[in-house]
């Protein structure tokens, strides 16, 4: 199997456990390179704790997860590190620093990569400095980039999220809940922006949604997720708003009968 070949995500019999709550339940799916994946569901369905086991920010209670043909249970420090920096994380509330520029948090996505610490624009290698304003014209931003960034709309700051992550010229971006704050107009634009660039760079997406209509509309494939587990996994093309509304039933449905 070559390199292009190897699944970008592999996951098999995933469960996390928390003390007595289980927040993931024998979960199985194999993620391929290039795929806009949406995992679909309401907050506490896990799929933010899926997301993070495949940012190796957690460990699996039991089962394997594999990203880019790496086994994450074995990996630690420099080597977990390594595969980190090309994994692209999108986070819900954005995390910028808000008295910053526009330009500075970009250039943080860089910083996994240099060494010593890093004070004011001028402190970043030149590349870096171009290669930030490069991704903030990809995302529509380039005349913010001296603006501090809480002056900025939330769909702004997304975007400007959005150029961090792509800072570290990732082979996969992990995206939760990245439109869960936003008004349906910019929610629309920031869907729009990540398939867009998965497209041009060639990423895998794999996005946590709460919103039925955005899943069916920008999501390739739909996993969709209820009490931990996986109870469907199909092509968006297709679903039904009306199927893809059971994964919201309340009581516990196996994949064929929510399908």
């Amino acid at each position: 199997m070559t390199v292009s070949d190897t699944p970008a995500v592999e996951v098999h019999g995933l469960s996390k456990t928390y003390g007595q709550v289980t927040a993931l339940r024998d979960v199985s799916l194999t993620v391929t390179r290039g795929e806009i994946v949406v995992l679909l569901g309401l907050s506490g369905s896990g799929k933010t704790t899926l997301l993070r086991h495949m940012n190796g920010l957690e460990t699996p209670t039991t089962g394997d997860i594999s990203v880019l043909g790496e086994d994450l249970t074995r990996l630690r420090g420099r080597e977990l590190r390594r595969l980190r920096g090309r994994i692209g994380m999108v986070f819900q509330q954005f995390h910028l620093v808000g008295r910053l520029t526009v330009l500075e948090n970009v250039l943080t996505g860089a910083l996994a990569g240099l060494r010593g610490p890093r004070i004011g624009i001028a402190s970043y290698p030149r590349e870096q400095r171009r290669l930030a304003l490069t991704q903030l014209d990809r995302v529509g931003l380039l005349d913010k980039a001296y603006q501090r960034a809480d002056t900025l709309s939330g769909g702004q700051q997304q975007r400007v999220a959005i150029a961090r992550a792509l800072m570290q010229r990732p082979e996969i971006l992990l995206a939760d809940e990245p439109v869960a704050s936003l008004d349906p107009e910019s929610s629309d634009q920031v869907m729009a922006l990540l398939r867009d660039i998965a497209a041009e760079d060639r990423l895998t997406v794999v996005c946590s949604l709460h919103q039925v209509e955005l899943a069916l509309v920008w999501g390739q494939r739909i996993v969709g997720m209820r009490s931990g587990g996986v109870v469907l996994d199909t092509p968006a093309a297709g679903l039904t708003r009306e199927t893809a509304m059971r994964i919201y039933g309340r009581m516990t449905a196996s994949l064929a009968e929510v399908q």
